[in-house]
């Protein structure tokens, strides 16, 4: 069995390095930790004005002595060629690179430095044993995956060898969920981690059916939700369901682990790592307690410059005055509604990220997209393109969305300039106009 931590150290990763540095920080007092937290972002800000010229170009000619005054980085800023992104100075082969699912607008590239990763790994680490799982804990994984190849297979590949079984999420039906169902009774799973709504539409039959999850996995420890967020009332939902602990876990792929849930409940910020802060629409500073829109700064990674990066969610947190980890108390954003289709099938709106990737991949590129499902069977689609939207195109949207929802459907496509955004500057990708689109 092949656990993150050994292909990591095998790539090259300093992950020991890296959990002895976040031991170092955990020892720390809080006055301690807070002073070495302003430093090391003082510090990580003008190494990137110093070698990054897309960040020297955002600050200005003049290096602020105030931190309110270095300007807030935006996804727009470092939706550029890869290349006027990246610090000058670092070698390709000391850099992690990874791309977004594009859930909030468009995809990004983005690179960490290997030291950076290797400090979120530790975190994780970290946060993990502190809930009892660890790296080599069977989970059960309720996640997304590519349907083409070889993509497919090199995901089937890696939960294998990290000790994961996957639970295809893009089928919702009544004959799936008793796959599900089977597969609990036989396999000795640990923790369930994965998508909170598809956690929840499981959890949901399992109450139709009169099952406690827990009952027929005893092995269980916990469930562990990501990606999407969980409200207060569908945790105690799912805890009462799966007869389990839930612990809501909250990142942003490009930037950190942001937050994790702890023993006693509390959703605690990755302070280690990073300095949170909340801004109104005018970029102007708030209590954080207030909430308003999350502005993160990464104190750790040099390759690219998310200083004061505004992550694209709402929420609010508290300021410990013991605990060098702040706590999260709100959060919003992430939710998806379930798309109903004409055979019966459920399938999570998120499946539509795994549609835009599928097009990326192939040959057409979309900038941005929303579908809007107004009958069972028809969907009005609308994407922002350079390429025109002709017959090649047209094809090519409507084979993936045969691919991953079903045959048969109705698509009425459109071009458009923009897509307008919600409040809190995500994009949708998808609305349910069904008058009951659950049921």
């Amino acid at each position: 069995m092949l656990n993150i931590l050994d292909l990591l150290k095998f790539q090259g990763y300093p992950i020991e390095a890296a959990q002895k540095e976040l031991a170092t920080l955990q020892s720390y007092s809080k006055d301690q930790f807070e002073d070495w937290r302003t430093k090391k972002g003082w510090e990580t800000a003008k190494f990137h004005y110093e070698h990054n010229p897309l960040y020297k170009k955002l600050v200005g000619k003049h290096f602020p002595d105030r931190w309110e005054d270095l300007p807030i980085v935006k996804k727009k800023d470092i939706q550029v060629d890869f290349t006027e992104k990246l610090s000058h100075g670092i070698s390709k082969k000391d850099l992690h690179f990874g791309n977004t699912s594009g859930s909030s607008g468009i995809p990004l590239k983005f690179a960490k430095d290997k030291f950076c990763h290797s400090m979120t790994w530790a975190l994780i680490v970290d946060r993990y044993q502190k809930i009892g799982f660890s790296q080599n804990d069977f989970q059960a994984r309720f996640y997304g995956i590519p349907l083409g190849f070889p993509q497919y297979h090199k995901e089937r590949l890696k939960d294998k060898l990290m000790n994961r079984y996957r639970f295809i999420v893009f089928d919702f039906s009544d004959q799936n969920m008793e796959f599900y169902i089977q597969n609990f009774k036989t396999k000795k799973f640990i923790y369930t981690y994965g998508y909170t709504n598809s956690q929840l539409f499981f959890a949901r039959y399992l109450q139709k059916k009169g099952i406690v999850l827990k009952d027929i996995c005893p092995t269980l420890k916990g469930s562990i939700v990501t990606s999407e967020q969980c409200t207060e009332e569908d945790k105690v939902f799912l805890e009462s369901q799966f007869g389990l602990p839930v612990y809501n876990e909250y990142g942003a792929s490009e930037l950190e682990f942001l937050a994790m849930t702890d023993h006693e409940g509390k959703r605690r910020l990755s302070s280690e790592t990073v300095i949170a802060e909340v801004a109104d629409e005018n970029y102007q500073i708030l209590n954080p307690e207030e909430g308003g829109s999350f502005i993160f700064t990464n104190i750790y990674n040099k390759a690219m410059p998310f200083i004061r990066y505004e992550v694209g969610d709402l929420g609010a947190f508290k300021r410990d005055s013991y605990s060098i980890q702040d706590e999260l108390t709100q959060l919003n954003g992430r939710l998806n509604d379930t798309i109903v289709l004409p055979s019966g099938r459920k399938a999570p709106g998120f499946s539509l990220y795994y549609i835009s990737k599928h097009l990326t991949t192939s040959f057409l590129k979309l900038d941005e997209y929303q579908v809007r499902q107004i009958q069972r069977d028809t969907f009005e689609v609308d994407v922002v393109m350079e390429e025109p939207l002709d017959a090649r195109s047209i094809s090519c949207i409507q084979e993936a969305f045969d691919t991953y929802l079903e045959k048969g459907l109705t698509l009425r496509l459109k071009k458009v300039d923009q897509i307008n955004r919600e409040k809190s500057g995500k994009l949708k990708h998808f609305l349910s106009l069904l008058e009951e689109p659950n049921s």
